[in-house]
């Protein structure tokens, strides 16, 4: 199976598409908007998972999976594209995205509990996972040769504009209405861009009928899936000590190894490992995992601590945010510029040690840093993000046939949002972890035998001894909170390295091996 969103097969748009540039305009208009609605999407709820964590009575870590069901759905979903394009058609694909998707946000923001929301974001996840894919498919093939390029960048540009963007929108929209907005907001922009995909985008002219791996399919899923429940609840459960979780990891092992070997022996797996098989994309992949896992952990938590532990309004907390967005596009601009002159290993390198150093800095915060303090370090991270994201993707496109493409493509995006949903799986899983050996290493320090507790408590503003030791529990929490917070940041900080270390492979294998035209083969 081929995910292939190529004209070459059957999903063809009407042969005056391209000829009206009305007809373009629209449509580039509704497809940019699926996209970065789609990709808003894994951001927006950040500034919003304090507020839902309050209404709907869970924890940090129970809270994350809001984030991380719908990146792995993503992950999952992704592959799928190209199939179910040949086998229904490009428009009814989008159409059936696109009204899904605003059906299934509009569930969400009704949602009265934790397992509730989890479960419909992971719909939203399955059900909009095909928009970026098929946004770039239909811009390119509804545009001549000469055009592609200048929209392919409009379309690169909408897929990092959204992450960028949610923190914003979702500050602005907690702070004067409620956190249920930052679903809500979905239906009029997602309407919008529905009724402008139906009036505008073309039915294909033929259907294709292909085959596909159901059996390989479905056992990546699980895998997923029980990847991250292991990730997400391991230190919850005690990791292996927990016989649940011992079942879980053998499920992964066995799953996820079953689908590499089908994958691996098969020419109609739905993904195409042996595009690995070329270094520069094989390599660029793996950086990207790691990438991804730096960065949406970093955009999903930085508004939480700056919410949860500073007191920032969420709208504050999603402005500072965007400083880190402002340079990241600074970056991509100045990166796409230059990166000609020395190739992309180069700008990849720098933008991830870049990155690292933000992270580094953001180790200095602390419980009472002022605003400024708060932003530096992210409006450094951003122009290295800039650069690490345009010259990754780069990297992976430079040496593969123009037949391998799409396919190339999709796996690429599934890399890199399953280095998110791991990312952020893992840093909820180090902030509980840290938290409670912060709390039990302070907690030593509360005993009768210590002299500084009673002049503590003495120096509080009450003489209740319950509501003493209660302000004192606050206390000790908060920073024992901030430990986890600055332990998290040191881990971010070392997934970029790690990214860098990965780039530096790339140097002894400059002449990246290429692969055969057709990637099933």
């Amino acid at each position: 199976m081929s995910t292939n969103l190529s004209p070459a097969k059957g999903n063809t748009v009407a042969p005056d598409a391209s000829a009206s540039p009305s007809y373009r305009f629209w449509l580039s208009v509704a497809l940019l908007a699926a996209t970065v609605m789609q990709v808003l999407d894994i951001t927006i709820v950040s500034v919003a998972l304090p507020y839902m964590a309050g209404s709907l009575s869970a924890n940090t870590s129970q809270i994350s999976w809001v984030v991380t069901s719908y990146l792995v759905a993503a992950a999952i979903s992704t592959p799928l594209t190209g199939f179910l394009a040949a086998r229904f058609g490009r428009r009814q694909l989008l159409l059936a995205s696109l009204g899904g998707f605003v059906v299934v946000s509009g569930l969400c923001g009704v949602s009265q509990d934790l397992m509730e929301i989890v479960f419909l974001r992971l719909l939203q996840g399955l059900v909009g996972a095909p928009l970026p894919s098929l946004a770039q498919a239909m811009l390119i093939e509804a545009y001549p040769p000469e055009m592609r390029g200048r929209i392919t960048a409009r379309w690169s540009l909408a897929v990092v504009a959204g992450p960028i963007l949610g923190p914003v929108i979702g500050g602005i929209l907690v702070t004067h209405l409620d956190w249920r907005w930052v679903f809500y907001v979905n239906l009029p922009a997602g309407l919008l861009a529905w009724i402008l995909a139906y009036r505008f985008s073309s039915a294909s002219t033929t259907i294709e009928k292909r085959s596909i791996d159901l059996l390989g399919f479905a056992s990546m899923a699980i895998g997923l899936g029980a990847l991250q429940v292991v990730l997400d609840q391991g230190n919850t459960m005690g990791w292996f000590s927990s016989q649940r979780i011992v079942i879980l990891t053998m499920l992964v092992v066995f799953a996820l190894g079953f689908f590499l070997w089908r994958a691996l022996t098969r020419g109609d797996s739905i993904v195409h490992l042996r595009l690995l098989r070329n270094r520069d994309f094989g390599i660029a992949s793996l950086a990207s995992i790691t990438f991804g896992a730096g960065f949406y952990g970093i955009v999903t938590y930085q508004p939480i601590f700056l919410e949860h532990l500073l007191g920032y309004p969420p709208e504050t907390a999603g402005w500072i945010s965007a400083a880190r967005g402002i340079t990241a596009m600074l970056g991509m601009l100045i990166t796409g510029r230059l990166i000609h002159r020395t190739g992309p290993l180069v700008w990849a390198l720098t933008g991830c040690v870049i990155s690292a150093v933000g992270g580094y800095a953001m180790t200095g915060y602390d419980l009472h840093i002022g605003l400024s303090a708060a932003l530096w370090p992210g409006i450094l991270q951003g122009i290295g993000l800039g650069m690490a994201f345009t010259a990754i993707a780069t990297l992976a496109f430079r040496s593969l046939p123009k037949t391998a493409t799409a396919d190339a493509a999709g796996l690429f995006g599934v890399m890199r949002v399953l280095g998110g949903a791991i990312g952020v799986s893992l840093m909820a899983t180090l902030l509980s972890h840290c938290t409670q050996s912060a709390w039990n290493h302070l907690g030593g320090f509360v005993t009768a035998f210590n002299p500084a507790l009673h002049d503590y408590l003495n120096a509080l503003p009450t003489a209740s001894l319950p509501a003493q030791f209660t302000l004192l529990q606050q206390v000790l929490l908060r920073h024992a909170e901030m430990q986890a917070y600055l332990n998290g940041f040191y881990a971010l900080a070392a997934i970029f390295l790690l990214s860098t270390i990965i780039l530096l492979i790339a140097i002894r294998f400059r002449g990246g091996a290429t692969i055969r035209s057709d990637p099933r083969g």
